[in-house]
């Protein structure tokens, strides 16, 4: 690993990179004015749309992108679930997540589960990308990246509080103040938020959370015959929330879906991160910008929680029939005490995690014509390393008068290993326009050394993989108003360190589409088709029969679908207009194998069978008035109910997640230049569903809230 670092730190200036905006980040699109010039599809949201609800969820957020599939959970987005073009939303382990251009999952190849996303409200943007432009960001290239894009060094001075309170004693405090001293310039910004939480533990307490964050950014210029910039960010960031993986059965749901059984007393998510980031951007030439970045992060996390009975049947079985296994549900409700025997004893682990990754990427973007051909070339070289430690240590408890006591017995550790990954990447873009056509042409490759250690059996097994997918997109610009385009690239999601029987997953994906933006408005049709060679299912915790880690071929798939968006302005009259806007996404999908998977979430699979949590309907509409000085806002989102296993036909008829649809509203007033009041209305018609029966039983999307806000900015 020192050798390859070493290596890195002795390019040549000249080595190459990703095309920017500015010398201060790495972007992947720039800004919402330059989608309709990416040559494939995505979406730019600025702040002042992420503000417009104030949502700290991301799976509200990406509400607003067609494509984009969520998985709601605990309701508060503490660990997302996010999918995009039929990439499997299991904690957005499919996907590509960057803060500034910079990997920050805890182990993004080791264990690619996304426990830590950044704080949605400390962002000045955030960026979503599909289509062949994806293949500038790796690992995990199968369907698309998202870029949090944080707030910028400002030019003068700026100090901002803000303050919201709501439902569920839900709070949010926040204060960011940013200043420059001449070539020298820095932000720093405070932040807390948490609620007591929307359910009910049928013990009493707390369900709810506690965020805290500090970040700093501090910005170099240096007065030099190149313009050049270094930027050094530091944050630190903690949570801790009462979070079960527990749910509920479904007749207990429809009596009470914010409901929590007394077995989940014990739950707990305790977490902490660290981040290190160091930026350096040069203008070697008018035509030539080349950035480099070191990047360090340790994330350390802790969950106790209930994981099923020391010997008896699963979590799932028990909740999904309740009736025939009426002894250990009502142990989960606590209305039975626990007898001496092994299947009345609940186990409780600790998953104890921690997390190392860092890296240096080198980026370049130069621009230069042959001809009557301009090229914009764009490459990029990073190494990377992360690692992962697990400890999973079971605990046996009693149910006793609805009070979990320990059995005092040392068990040990159900899971006790160690996964590390070296890793290499390159890639080397070029858009190449031609009057009013647009073509881009790019390759990645990725050269993966992974390990896994199991220390409960001494097994050490080592595993090596490399990849070059290729892609090509192009833009034509059939007038001034319609833009045509159409790509095809390889995506490519690693197997785990140590894997020996799973082959990568890999994909050819494609997509065909045009835009308009003229006097009607602006609109977006696109269709997508994704060829799978090979799925891959990662075992989770909350998965029977299997090992955290493990993971399992699920053999080719074929998805397909298509993404209409578009928006509307109109002048109701002079200081007052009207915003309309939308989005809808239809999906299809279908296994092309039939098998039997020792993989909980797909079992027995036929040809033709549908892929789980993939709904085949979903879209948004938003409505907008908006004043000098104040503006309202509403907007529903809806989405159809979802297999949550393979199947096909009446989806009733298995298990599945609800269809519903969620108003929210916001009203806005700027009081005056300093002072901004805000309303917030989220789920404000009260819909109630079932979005999951993952991890434990079905789980409810969050209540009506109300939420009050003040920001005070000079």
């Amino acid at each position: 690993m020192i050798k390859r670092i070493l290596a890195l730190l002795l390019l040549p200036a000249f080595s190459i990179a990703n095309d920017v905006s500015d010398l201060e980040e790495i972007v992947v699109i720039g800004s919402t004015e330059d989608v309709s010039s990416v040559p494939g599809s995505g979406l730019a949201l600025n702040i002042e749309q992420l503000e417009r609800y104030d949502h700290i969820d991301l799976h509200q957020i990406m509400a607003v992108v067609p494509g984009v599939y969520t998985r709601e959970e605990d309701g508060f987005g503490l660990r997302p679930n996010i999918g995009i073009r039929g990439a499997a939303a299991e904690r957005s382990q499919k996907i590509t997540i960057m803060e500034d251009g910079v990997l920050i999952t805890p182990a993004p190849y080791s264990a690619p589960a996304a426990y830590y996303v950044p704080n949605v409200s400390r962002m000045n943007s955030i960026e979503v990308l599909k289509g062949p432009s994806a293949i500038r960001q790796g690992p995990q290239t199968v369907a698309g990246a998202i870029n949090f894009v944080t707030r910028p060094v400002p030019d003068d001075r700026v100090a901002v509080v803000d303050v919201s309170a709501g439902t569920d004693n839900f709070y949010k405090a926040q204060a960011s103040y940013g200043d420059r001293i001449g070539e020298t310039g820095f932000i720093v910004d405070i932040a807390q938020l948490g609620s007591d939480g929307f359910k009910d533990l049928d013990t009493g307490g707390d369900t709810g959370f506690v965020r805290s964050e500090v970040n700093l950014k501090i910005q170099q210029n240096f007065d030099t015959r190149r313009k050049q910039q270094l930027i050094l960010k530091l944050g630190w960031a903690d949570e801790d929330a009462d979070e079960t993986y527990l749910g509920l059965s479904d007749e207990d749901f429809k009596a009470d879906s914010d409901r929590r059984y007394a077995a989940s007393q014990l739950a707990r998510f305790q977490s902490d991160h660290l981040t290190v980031h160091v930026n350096h951007g040069i203008q070697w030439s008018e035509n030539l910008k080349i950035n480099t970045k070191a990047y360090w992060h340790e994330f350390n996390r802790a969950w106790n929680k209930l994981d099923g009975f020391i010997d008896g049947p699963s979590l799932k079985t028990v909740l999904a029939s309740p009736n025939l296994f009426q002894g250990q549900y009502l142990l989960l409700t606590g209305d039975r005490n626990s007898e001496l025997i092994d299947s009345d004893i609940l186990d409780v682990t600790n998953n104890d995690r921690s997390y190392n990754s860092m890296g240096l990427q080198v980026n370049i973007s130069y621009a230069f014509d042959t001809g009557s051909l301009i090229h914009d070339l764009d490459a990029g070289i990073r190494y990377h390393y992360d690692e992962v430690d697990r400890n999973h240590r079971l605990r046996g408890y009693f149910m006793n008068d609805r009070l979990m006591v320990s059995d005092g017995v040392q068990r040990g550790s159900k899971v006790l290993n160690h996964q590390e990954t070296d890793a290499f990447s390159f890639y080397i873009a070029d858009v190449i326009t031609y009057r009013d056509l647009e073509i881009t042409v790019g390759a990645r490759y990725e050269d993966i050394e992974g390990e896994r250690l199991d220390k409960l059996t001494g097994i050490k097994r080592d595993s090596d993989q490399d990849n070059t997918s290729f892609g090509i997109g192009a833009l034509w610009h059939f007038n001034d108003n319609v833009s045509l385009l159409a790509g095809v690239y390889e995506g490519f999601s690693p197997a785990s360190p140590g894997s020996l029987s799973v082959e990568p997953e890999e994909t050819v994906n494609y997509e065909y589409g045009a835009r308009y933006e003229g006097p009607l408005g602006r609109f977006e049709l696109i269709g997508f088709f994704s060829d799978y060679d090979n799925l891959i299912g990662r075992c989770r915790v909350s998965d029977a029969d299997c090992n955290p880690g493990d993971e399992f071929n699920g053999g080719s798939i074929e998805i397909a679908g298509a993404e209409f968006s578009g928006a509307k302005a109109f002048t109701l009259k002079d200081g007052l207009d009207l915003e309309l806007s939308f989005n809808y996404t239809y999906t299809e999908s279908a296994f092309q194998e039939s098998f039997l998977s020792g993989f909980s979430q797909w079992g027995l699979v036929n040809r033709g069978d549908e892929l789980p949590y993939l709904p085949e309907h979903m879209g948004r509409v938003q409505l907008g008035l908006i004043a000098a000085e104040w503006q309202i806002y509403a907007s529903v989102r809806s989405q159809s109910e979802m297999r949550e296993e393979p199947g096909r036909g009446d989806i009733d008829s298995g298990l599945h997640a609800e269809d519903y649809s969620v108003v929210d509203i916001s009203a806005t007033v700027q009081v005056n230049e300093n002072w901004e009041v805000q309303m917030l209305l989220q789920n404000a018609l009260d819909e109630e569903a079932i979005v999951s029966h993952r991890p434990f039983g079905a789980r409810p999307n969050k209540p009506f809230t109300a939420i009050g806000r003040v920001k005070y900015s000079f």
